[in-house]
């Protein structure tokens, strides 16, 4: 005789976790440009621009500490809407080298 168990469909593991994907440079560059684009308009993305993206760490540089301050205090609240296009928490922290 099988059991409620054996008739019921399997649920795959982990489905209330993110699945966590490893996202190359590239892709992470992309969605940190388009945020930042869509923060800070046309001269926030010539002048913030990705450099690394390494051990879910996102480095940034700015050409002037204005815009390296302004990034400083939005950090968190960037790192979240990435994270949101991305899909999962790729980036852990955002570090800003100011110019």
């Amino acid at each position: 005789m099988r059991t409620l168990k054996d008739l019921l469909p399997k649920k795959q593991r982990d489905t209330h976790h993110k699945q966590v994907q490893n996202f190359d440079e590239q892709t992470v560059f992309y969605i940190a440009k388009k945020i930042l684009m869509e923060e800070y308009g046309l001269r926030g993305g010539e002048n913030i621009t990705p450099t690394l993206f390494q051990e879910k760490k996102l480095y940034l540089s700015s050409r002037s500490s204005l815009w390296g301050n302004e990034v400083w205090l939005e950090k968190e609240r960037l790192k979240q809407k990435m994270n949101t296009l991305l899909g999962c928490e790729a980036i852990q922290e955002i570090k800003i080298d100011r110019g």
